[in-house]
């Protein structure tokens, strides 16, 4: 049956009849699901082909060039949130709100360059349990 899926893309949904998916013997191979029959979405031609040129897209050195710089940005801005609380302002008005930013900016760079000095290895990159399954290339 046509659906949408969530990010509102054309996409056809197959749902197993219960009777045939329950009593299968290999469901497990299949689904985790103990009481639902197994369902499929399956993508129209045109997302399925743009999807795989996306992915082929993300194998080339540019894209990885390209995409370092946004992992740079992401830990800095993940930095400054976890340890600086840069998503909360502890003033009111725009101009001590800006301030705050600069200083926590500031504190970045410090705490940053004192683990330079110290010699402190960066931290690791985390890898989603799925991701993990997958062979490092």
């Amino acid at each position: 049956m046509p659906r949408k899926d969530r990010h509102d893309h054309d996409v056809i949904h197959i749902k197993f009849a219960a009777a045939d998916c329950l009593s299968c013997p290999v469901r497990s191979l299949c689904t985790h699901s103990s009481k639902q029959p197994r369902t499929l979405m399956i993508r129209s031609e045109q997302s399925y082909t743009m999807l795989q040129k996306a992915r082929q897209r993300q194998q080339t050195q540019e894209f990885k060039e390209q995409y370092n710089t946004r992992a740079g940005i992401e830990g800095t801005l993940s930095q400054g949130i976890r340890a600086f609380e840069l998503r909360r302002s502890r003033y009111v008005g725009e101009d001590k709100s800006r301030l705050q930013h600069l200083m926590i900016g500031v504190a970045v760079n410090v705490k940053r360059l004192f683990a330079w000095k110290q010699k402190e290895p960066r931290g690791q990159t985390r890898r989603s349990r799925f991701a993990s399954l997958a062979p490092v290339a």
